[in-house]
């Protein structure tokens, strides 16, 4: 049994590891449903060891998580994080972003994962901070991406968190 529930979370990971969970939109980030949310199903796991597994993912995948976590004991976890140099720009200057998100995942025989919030700053020459105001940094007037690569590396840095985080807690010796 445990080998057929490893074998089908493998097999939905597969299917989805060349998708995307959110893209950055200028009201911020939407689903392929164009939801705030995303869902992932794992037939036959039980919402306790979805907890539990993805809990112990992102423990194993951060070196403190404790500061950024709020539990909701078995049905919700909120991760808030902060990345030095976290997002970069491209362009004529390059320049890079500290950036502080939060992720939120709930479970109920599913993982739902809440789209991520972010903001991003950079220190200027002078000791201040400036905070990037990401409809304007990413989209134009219309609501287009005013920079392919630079919204695709936004898309790409939150999707490849979400990644990391379900494909580790898939990997759970109790899976």
């Amino acid at each position: 049994m445990k080998i057929i529930v490893t074998a089908i979370f493998i097999l939905l990971f597969a299917n989805s590891a060349f998708s995307q969970y959110f893209t950055l939109a200028p009201t911020g980030f939407i689903s392929k449903e164009n939801q705030d949310y995303a869902v992932v199903e794992v037939p036959g796991t039980k919402q306790q060891e979805l907890y539990d597994n993805v809990l112990k993912s992102i423990n194993s995948l951060y070196s403190n998580p404790k500061d950024g976590l709020t539990l909701v004991p078995g049905q919700a976890i909120t991760l808030a994080g902060y990345k030095n140099k976290g997002l970069k720009t491209s362009g004529f200057a390059k320049a890079y972003y500290d950036v502080d998100y939060t992720l939120t995942l709930f479970k109920d025989g599913k993982i739902r994962i809440n789209s991520p919030t972010f903001s991003a700053q950079i220190m200027n020459y002078n000791g201040t901070w400036n905070k990037m105001n990401v409809k304007k940094f990413y989209f134009k007037g219309n609501g287009e991406p005013r920079g392919e690569k630079n919204h695709q590396y936004v898309n790409t840095y939150f999707n490849d968190l979400i990644k990391s985080i379900l494909d580790k807690s898939a990997n759970i010796e109790n899976w």
